[in-house]
């Protein structure tokens, strides 16, 4: 058969109960040491641990185990992220003395306000979103999604959204292969038309060449479907390949160009004193 990870040259016959237990001890050490990561990322770290083939099989096997581990305990359902599918609600209170609480307890303080750049983030997939939202929730940086190639719409909208008197950032983190770069370049050349006056500035965190060889990433074939492979060298390496923990440290290492640490420590101390007077000022409304 011809799988997404490669081809299979045999037919596989069931694991042994040795060979479940290998398997299981290399999930649960990936999810320890990735949380929160995708079923995506644990099957490569599975495969780079040797534990699993890189085969279509050799994913679906490690879905599979996953479930039972989480069914059974040994992980957490918290550990495993999938931001492909969502729920929405409208944010309602029962009183206001709640709503209130609830209002001071969540205040933040804008941390860029006085900042010379406006930084966004935009991932390749969904589900890599949620690997990386501590990061970008905790230095207050908006996240998107693109899927791929973007439609004008959003285009429009995030060129709307540029600061027209700031430095903007836009990163991306997404396969290495023509369509995953191709989209990017696409994506940015549309925002930036939509925004003439804006100073805008674009990158790729990952997937890079250098982290390719750097990190060890395992590569497959380049889809000869695509069109855009026509002037691509070399394989290509999905995003997931890269351990959420180093993923989320190149978002960090990025961030930390632009970060002003005077004002960011400073900023975080206002909020922490303003967050006290609000509570002190329910405590007031409520007594």
């Amino acid at each position: 058969m011809t799988a997404a990870y490669g081809p299979s040259t045999a037919k596989r016959s069931r694991r042994t109960n040795i060979e479940i237990g290998v398997l299981d001890d290399a999930i649960v050490a990936a999810v320890e040491q990735d949380k929160p990561v995708t079923l995506r990322g644990v099957f490569y770290r599975a495969m780079s641990a040797g534990a699993v083939d890189k085969t279509e099989l050799g994913y679906r096997a490690v879905g599979r185990r996953l479930i039972t581990l989480r069914r059974t305990g040994r992980i957490s359902y918290w550990d495993i992220t999938d931001g492909t599918r969502w729920i929405t609600k409208p944010r309602t209170f029962d009183g206001w003395q709640e709503a209130l609480d609830d209002a001071a307890t969540s205040y933040r303080r804008a941390l860029w306000t006085r900042s010379d750049y406006a930084l966004q983030l935009f991932t390749e997939k969904d589900a890599i979103s949620g690997v990386i939202l501590p990061i970008t929730d905790r230095w207050d940086i908006p996240l998107g999604v693109l899927r791929g190639y973007s439609s004008e719409s959003f285009a429009w909208q995030v060129g709307q959204s540029l600061d027209p008197y700031r430095v903007n950032i836009l990163a991306q983190l997404g396969d290495h292969d023509p369509s995953g770069v191709g989209a990017w370049t696409d994506f940015t050349n549309k925002v930036q038309a939509f925004s003439p006056n804006a100073y805008v500035g674009c990158i790729r965190i990952a997937v890079t060449p250098e982290q390719i060889d750097e990190l060890g990433l395992p590569m497959r074939p380049t889809k000869t479907s695509d069109s855009r492979a026509k002037d691509w060298v070399g394989g290509s390496v999905e995003v997931d390949a890269i351990p959420a923990p180093i993923l989320r440290a190149l978002v960090e290492d990025w961030i930390a160009e632009y970060v002003d640490a005077h004002a960011y420590s400073v900023a975080l101390e206002a909020e922490r004193s303003e967050r006290d007077i609000l509570h002190n000022l329910v405590r007031g409304a409520t007594s």
